[in-house]
C-alpha cells in the first residue's frame, strides 16, 4: 500500500523558507522576508550608526541656537537694489570681534528684498550686565528686569523690576548693587517692591555697535534693525525643561508598554527610542543644522511615531504568541518574523503617508514660500520618521526575539524543533523527503516541521463500487 501525502503547502506557510517575492505579495501581506534570520546584520548596521553619531556629536558638536546658549540676534532688511553677501558680512563682523557669528540671508519668494540675520553670543553687553546685577539684588531672573531705551541715538534708558517677596529694596542698596556696572549718574526710584533705574547714557555696547554696522551695510537706519537678546539663564532653563520633558516621556512610555505587553517589550522599545534619538542627533551634528525649541518639539513628535510603529509590531507578536507554545510549530524568532511580515505593508504605508506632509514643509513651505521657521521642524521630522520605521523592524523586534528565546520555555521549543528525528530543518528546500514507513512496500512523503495539512489518505482504501451493486441497492 502506498501512502500519498497531500500537495505541498504555499511557500509562505513554511518558516525559514524564502522565495522571490512579487509586488503583489507586499500588497496582499504574503511576504516572508527573513528579518530575524539576519538580525546580526541589522545589529552591526545599527551599532555602526550609533557609534558614528556619537563620534560626530563629540567631534563636531551641535549647532545650538541662542534659545539654548543665550545671545543676541540682529535682523535687518536690505534697502534698494543692494544685495547681501555672507562673506562681506563676516568680514564686517570680524572687525568688531564677532568673526564666529552665524550669518544667514533670508530671501522671500518672488524676488523681494532680502533680510540679513546675524546671531552671536554677546557676553559683555552693558545692558545685560546691569540686568544681571539688578536681578541678583532683587532675587529674580535677568529676564524679569525690563529695559526700555530712551530713544534713537540717546544711548540711555530705564531698567524696571519687582523684587522678590521678602526683599525690601532701598535706593542706597540698589546703587551699591550696580556700582560695578560703571553707570554714569544712575537715577533710582523705589515704589514698594518695584525698582526703576534710569540712566542717560550707557557704556559702549557691542549690541549697538553691531546694529549700527549692519544698518550701514544694509542702507537702513538704526531703528530698522530688530534686536532680540536671550540671556544665558533663559537658555539654561529651556535646556533643562527639554531634558525633563524627555525623561518624563521615557517613564510614561515604559509604564504603558509594561502594562500593555510585558517589561521585556518595554525595554526593547526603549532601546529603539534611544537608538532613534542618537541617530537624529548625529544627523544634526553631521550637517550642522541649528537646534532650536522647534527641534525639541519635533524630537518628541518623531519619538511618538516610532513608538506607534513599534507598538503595532508588538501587538501582532503578542497575538501570535498566545498559540506558540500550544502548537509547537515554530520557534519564537520565527513567530516574530511572521509578525513583522504581517504588518510590513502597514508600516511602509504609514511612513509614506507621514513623510508626504514633511516633504511639503521642506519643499513648498521652506523652499517656495520662504517659511524658513518651519525648516528646523521639518528636518527633524524627516530624519526621525525614517529612523523610526527602521528601528521598529530592525532593532526592537530582533532584540525582543533574541531576549525571549533565552527563556526556558522557548529554549526548549527551539531544541525540540532541532532534535525531532525524521524532520528536515525549517530552512530545507520545498520538496519533502521520502523516508521508509512501517511496511516494506510502504513509503510516506514527509514535509518539514510546521507544515500544516490534513493526514494522508491511503489510496487503496478508496474503492469504487461496481455499477451493478449500486443498481441493486437502488432497487
Amino acid at each position: 500500500m502506498t501512502v500519498i501525502a497531500p500537495p505541498p503547502p504555499e511557500i509562505d506557510d513554511i518558516p525559514g523558507v524564502t522565495r522571490r517575492h512579487r509586488p503583489s505579495d507586499l500588497y496582499h501581506e504574503r511576504t516572508n522576508f527573513q528579518f530575524i534570520k539576519h538580525s546580526r546584520r541589522w545589529l552591526m548596521i545599527s551599532a555602526t550608526l550609533v557609534v558614528l553619531s556619537l563620534l560626530l556629536l563629540f567631534v563636531r558638536g551641535l549647532n545650538l541656537g541662542i534659545d539654548f546658549e543665550g545671545g543676541t540676534a540682529w535682523q535687518v532688511q536690505m534697502t534698494g537694489a543692494k544685495s547681501a553677501k555672507v562673506a562681506d558680512v563676516r568680514s564686517l563682523l570680524a572687525t568688531l570681534g564677532f568673526g564666529n557669528a552665524k550669518v544667514s540671508v533670508l530671501t522671500p519668494p518672488g524676488g523681494g528684498a532680502a533680510s540679513l540675520r546675524v546671531e552671536a553670543r554677546v557676553i559683555d553687553d552693558p545692558t545685560h550686565i546691569v540686568q544681571l546685577a539688578l536681578a541678583k539684588y532683587g532675587g529674580v531672573t535677568d529676564n524679569d528686569v525690563q529695559f526700555a531705551p530712551s530713544g534713537a541715538g540717546a544711548g540711555g534708558g530705564s531698567f524696571t523690576f519687582t523684587a522678590k517677596r521678602g526683599i525690601t529694596p532701598t535706593v542706597a542698596a540698589v546703587k551699591g548693587a550696580i556700582a560695578s556696572t560703571r553707570l554714569t549718574n544712575p537715577q533710582v526710584k523705589v515704589s514698594g517692591g518695584t525698582v526703576t533705574v534710569t540712566v542717560t547714557t550707557l557704556p559702549p555696547s557691542q549690541v549697538q555697535s553691531v546694529a549700527s554696522a549692519l544698518a550701514k551695510y544694509a542702507g537702513a537706519t538704526l531703528n530698522d534693525v530688530s534686536v532680540t537678546t536671550v540671556g544665558p539663564t533663559w537658555g539654561h532653563e529651556v535646556s533643562q525643561k527639554a531634558i525633563k520633558a524627555l525623561i518624563i516621556f521615557f517613564f510614561v512610555l515604559a509604564a504603558y508598554l509594561a502594562i500593555r505587553f510585558e517589561w521585556k517589550m518595554s525595554a526593547a522599545a526603549l532601546v529603539a527610542v534611544v537608538h532613534d534619538i542618537i541617530f537624529t542627533v548625529g544627523v544634526y551634528a553631521l550637517f550642522h543644522f541649528q537646534v532650536s525649541p522647534a527641534t525639541v518639539t519635533a524630537f518628541l513628535t518623531i519619538l511618538g511615531f516610532s513608538l506607534y510603529d513599534t507598538v503595532v509590531v508588538f501587538d501582532k507578536v503578542a497575538e501570535f504568541q498566545r498559540t506558540l507554545t500550544a502548537t509547537g510549530r515554530s520557534t519564537y524568532g520565527e513567530m516574530v518574523n511572521r509578525s513583522l511580515n504581517a504588518v510590513l505593508m502597514r508600516s511602509l504605508s504609514t511612513s509614506l503617508v507621514a513623510l508626504l506632509p514633511v516633504v511639503s514643509l521642506l519643499i513648498v513651505g521652506s523652499g517656495i514660500l520662504g517659511a524658513t521657521a518651519l525648516e528646523d521642524f521639518a528636518l527633524a521630522l524627516a530624519a526621525g520618521l525614517f529612523i523610526g520605521s527602521y528601528s521598529s523592524i530592525f532593532v526592537a523586534a530582533p532584540l525582543l526575539a533574541w531576549w525571549k528565546e533565552r527563556e526556558p520555555q522557548y529554549r526548549v521549543l527551539a531544541e525540540r524543533r532541532r532534535r525531532l528525528p525524521g524532520v528536515a530543518p525549517a530552512s530545507a528546500s520545498l520538496g519533502g523527503s521520502m523516508v521508509a514507513a512501517d511496511g516494506p512496500d510502504e513509503t510516506v512523503e514527509r514535509k518539514p516541521l510546521g507544515v500544516p495539512g490534513p493526514p494522508a489518505v491511503p489510496r487503496a482504501t478508496i474503492q469504487a463500487r461496481p455499477r451493478q451493486q449500486r443498481g441493486k441497492k437502488r432497487k
